[in-house]
This record gives C-alpha cells, structure tokens and sequence, in this order.
C-alpha cells in the first residue's frame, strides 16, 4: 500500500470518517504515516478525529461533505488536490442502514439509500480514478456488507445497495488489472458500531469494532482483492447462493432486522 513516492506524501481519503469503521482505519492509516481526508457531513465529529489524527503526528484535513450529493462530493475532492495533490487511496466507507419492508415500501426511501451506499461511492470513484489511472498508482477500497450477497428481511434497499457496490468494485477491479491501480472489497458482517447498535434482535457471529478494523486494515496494506468475515457468516452467505429458494427464504427468515442510522 503505497503513495507516489516521488511526492514524499501519501494521501488518503476515508468517507464516513466521523466515527465507526471508517473513524477506525483513518487512525490506522494517521498511525501508518498517511495524510488523511476525512469526509463526512457531521463537521463537530470530524473535527475531534482530526484531532487524533494529529496527535498520531499525521496531517488531517476536515472535509463536510453530503456524500449523495456529487457536486459536493468533486469539490470535495478538488480541494484535496489543491491542498496535499492527488488522493493515493480511496476509502469509500459512508454509509446508511435503515428497514424497508415490502409492506411500506417507499421509492424515495430507496433512492436516498442507493444514493449514499452506492452512488456516493461511485461520485468519489468517478472523482479520484483518472489521475489514478495516469499516474498508474492507486487504490479504491470499498466498504461493503455480507448483506449484498443475497435479500435479507426488511432490508431490501440496503442489501441491494451493497450488493450494488459489490458488483460494481469487482467489475473495476478487473477492468483494472495492469493498471497499476488496486481494488479491494471489504465484506464484513455484524461490526459493533451505531449502525449496528440499532438492531433490536441478535447479531449473530458480532465482531467488535477494533479487531474488525485491525482486519480490514490488513487487508487495505496488502492489497487483497477481497476481505469476507467473520467465517462462519461468510461461509453461510456463500453456500446461500446455491440454495434453492424455498430454503433460503426459511433460513433468511430468521435473520435480525437493520435499524436506521448514518456513518
């Protein structure tokens, strides 16, 4: 996991950066050395991550920014280039989980949700990858969900968001091989952060924030294609695919319903 080496600066832009995952591996990349733009909406909350991030003796730029929105998010990344240069990495980690059952189901609902978990990414994507291409450097980490692998109860916006996200992040990542320009997947399940502290119902096989992250940050400095954890859920979200339907539908029958809150 590398910066342009030339520049003697490494810069990294974390969506999402205000507090859970993506607070978790923008001080793991301030630790590692890294300049580190934190984009999210809450500016109280980025400015107390900045905050830690300087204190690790890494340089942190606050950056308030509507994720769903892609004028915001290009002048976003434009005053990135303006301030430190071009964005060596991508974490693209905002996010929102919120129920959507079949029996109020809300089309405007859903496109905000597609606009924050998917095109959002996509806009900073779109915003970073041209010079990534260039300069043939750089790497696009995108922050998934077991949940894409398949429809889960009440939650039919968001498991499409991320398998969206999914989808579209193996696609560039093929499309980029030789490129010089790395792509990696983060596909965790139950992470204890505010998203998941809404559910009501058990979070089975929950993993706790910090080791969490300490894995997907491993995974972001080797540059591994893809990360699923833990085992035992990615093993089920696997084998669910060749399910037949009536036993996948009984089995994700079960499963706890998402709660409402941003990241």
């Amino acid at each position: 996991m590398s910066g342009d080496a030339g520049r003697g600066r490494r810069v990294a832009l974390v969506t999402g950066a205000s507090s859970g995952i993506g607070r978790g591996l923008a001080l793991r990349l301030a630790a590692d050395g890294w300049s580190v733009a934190l984009v999210a909406r809450r500016g109280d909350l980025l400015e107390e991550v900045a905050h830690e991030v300087r204190s690790a003796g890494a340089e942190a730029l606050v950056c308030v920014c509507d994720i769903a929105l892609q004028d915001e998010v290009v002048h976003t990344v434009d005053s990135v280039r303006s301030t430190w240069g071009p964005v060596d990495l991508l974490v693209a980690n905002a996010g929102v989980s919120e129920r959507t059952p079949a029996h109020r189901l809300d089309a405007a609902q859903v496109e905000r949700i597609m606009r924050v978990n998917f095109l959002g990414c996509v806009y900073a994507t779109e915003a970073v990858l041209g010079e990534m291409i260039e300069r043939r450097a750089g790497h696009l980490v995108a922050v998934g969900s077991l949940a894409g692998y398949g429809g889960l109860p009440s939650t039919a916006a968001y498991s499409a968001s991320k398998g969206a996200l999914h989808n579209f992040f193996e696609s560039l990542r093929i499309d980029l091989r030789g490129s010089g320009v790395a792509v990696t997947v983060l596909t965790p399940g139950y992470v204890r952060t505010a998203i998941t502290g809404q559910i009501a119902h058990r979070r089975p096989f929950l993993v706790e924030l910090d080791p969490a992250v300490d894995r997907m940050y491993r995974a972001i400095r080797d540059r591994k294609p893809l990360l699923t954890f833990p085992r035992p859920l990615s093993s089920l979200a696997w084998w669910a695919q060749v399910f037949p339907a009536g036993l996948y539908d009984r089995l994700v029958g079960r499963v706890p319903r998402t709660g409402k809150e941003k990241r």
